[in-house]
C-alpha cells in the first residue's frame, strides 16, 4: 500500500475488487464513469486511484441489468436523476416489446413452409415511401419495376427503412370474380427513414384492411386475389382504396431463398363497419 493511502480507504474497495465482484474489466468501470453512469465513492487526488463502496457495487449491478434490458446510458441516467421514477423506462421497454413481437411474427412467417393462405382483419400503420408510377399487369412487370426503382433510390443516396417494399395496384377485376390481362397503373413504394426522407416522399396512409398472407411462390397469386375478392363480397365489406401487395419474403430479400418460402401479403383497405367515417 502506498504512502498516500488514507485509513478511510480500508472500508472501500479498489477498482480491481469492484471489477471482479461485477465480472467486469477495470476499463469497463472507467467507461461507466466516463458516460456519467457511475461516480466512485472516492478518488485519491494525488494518485488518481478510485475507490468504491457497496452502494457503488450494487449500482453497477443494476446498471448491468438495465443495459441487458437494452436501455441507453441516457435512459439509465434519467432514471437515477428522477429519483427512481421508472415510467420512462417502462415506456421504452413496452416499445421494445412491441418491436420484438413484430419480429417474432415475421420469423413465424419466414418459418412457414407449406403453400397456403391466411386471412385476417388488420390495422396497417402509415408508411413513408418514395413512390413511382408504372403500368403493366404481369408479375414480371412489377418485379423489374421494383428492382429498377430500388436501385435508383440507393443510387440517389436515399436512406431506406428496414421495411418490405410493396406495390399499390389500381385494379378491381378480382373484386368482380375475374382476372384480366389488361394493363393497369401500379405504384412501387420503397419505405424510407422519416427523419431523412426526401421532400417528395409520400405518406401511404394507415388503414383498416382485409389482409391475406400468401405462402409459396407466385403461381398462386391470381387464385389469392380471387379468394380475397370473394371474401370481400361474403363479408359485405366496402373497399376504401386500392389493393397493396407487400413483399414480406421475396427474391429481393435473398437470392438463396427457396421460392416455396416466399410470403406475400395482399392488403385491401376497407371501410370500418362501426364508423361513419371511412379511412383514407
Amino acid at each position: 500500500m502506498d504512502s498516500t493511502t488514507n485509513e478511510s480507504d480500508y472500508s472501500l474497495f479498489s477498482i480491481s475488487q469492484a471489477a471482479h465482484a461485477c465480472n467486469l474489466s477495470r476499463s469497463s468501470l472507467i467507461r461507466l464513469e466516463e458516460k456519467g453512469l457511475l461516480t466512485p465513492a472516492r478518488t485519491n487526488a494525488k494518485s488518481g486511484y478510485r475507490y468504491y463502496d457497496t452502494n457503488n457495487i450494487s449500482r453497477i449491478l443494476q446498471i448491468q441489468k438495465f443495459q441487458w434490458m437494452g436501455f441507453s446510458p441516457e435512459e439509465i441516467i434519467s432514471y437515477y436523476e428522477s429519483g427512481g421514477k421508472a415510467d420512462g423506462l417502462l415506456d421504452g421497454l413496452e416499445q421494445k416489446l412491441s418491436v420484438l413481437q413484430q419480429q417474432i411474427e415475421e420469423m413465424r412467417l419466414r418459418s412457414h413452409d407449406v403453400q397456403d393462405m391466411s386471412l385476417s382483419i388488420l390495422n396497417i400503420p402509415e408508411t413513408l415511401c418514395c413512390v413511382r408510377k408504372y403500368q403493366g399487369a404481369l408479375i414480371q412487370d412489377k418485379y423489374h419495376a421494383s428492382y429498377d426503382f430500388f436501385h435508383e433510390c440507393v443510387e440517389k443516396g436515399i436512406a431506406l427503412a428496414p421495411k418490405p417494399l410493396f406495390v399499390i395496384n389500381e385494379r378491381t377485376d378480382y373484386l368482380e370474380g375475374k382476372i384480366t390481362s389488361t394493363p393497369y397503373d401500379f405504384y412501387i413504394c420503397i419505405p424510407v427513414l422519416p427523419e431523412q426522407a426526401p421532400e417528395d416522399a409520400v405518406p401511404i396512409p394507415a388503414c383498416t384492411a382485409l389482409s391475406l398472407l400468401v405462402y409459396g411462390d407466385y403461381s398462386s397469386l391470381n387464385e389469392a386475389h380471387l379468394y380475397l375478392g370473394e371474401q370481400v363480397r361474403k363479408r359485405g365489406l366496402t373497399p376504401a382504396g386500392y389493393i397493396r401487395a407487400i413483399a414480406l419474403v421475396a427474391p429481393y430479400t435473398g437470392k438463396e431463398i427457396n421460392p416455396d418460402r416466399y410470403c406475400s401479403q395482399l392488403v385491401l383497405p376497407v371501410e370500418e363497419k362501426n364508423s361513419s367515417t371511412a379511412p383514407i
